[in-house]
């Protein structure tokens, strides 16, 4: 029982820290990597995420959310990832 309590409270705890970054956001005036990101709609470039690089073209964003069209062997796909996973972005 004290396993699932845990795995309650972290969810919680993760949920609160999303808050708490949304408001030192909009306290802020916005993440100034989501408006490098906003600039970047169209274009296509290599994001690398927390636990990998995508070769992709940026679709849309907004402060905290990013959606991506990856280009793939076996398609394309289009994947919608928080802005906070993206560790880089290079063009070209």
């Amino acid at each position: 029982m004290g396993f699932l309590t845990d795995m309650d409270q972290t969810e919680r705890i993760e949920r609160l820290e999303r808050k708490v970054r949304s408001l030192e956001r909009k306290l802020n005036g916005g993440s100034e990597m989501s408006k490098l990101i906003r600039d970047l709609v169209g274009l296509e470039c290599t994001v690398s995420l927390d636990y990998d690089e995508k070769r992709c073209r940026v679709m849309d964003a907004d402060d905290e959310w990013v959606k991506l069209m990856v280009f793939g062997k076996k398609g394309d796909s289009i994947i919608i990832r928080r802005i906070d996973e993206i560790r880089e972005i290079r063009l070209g």
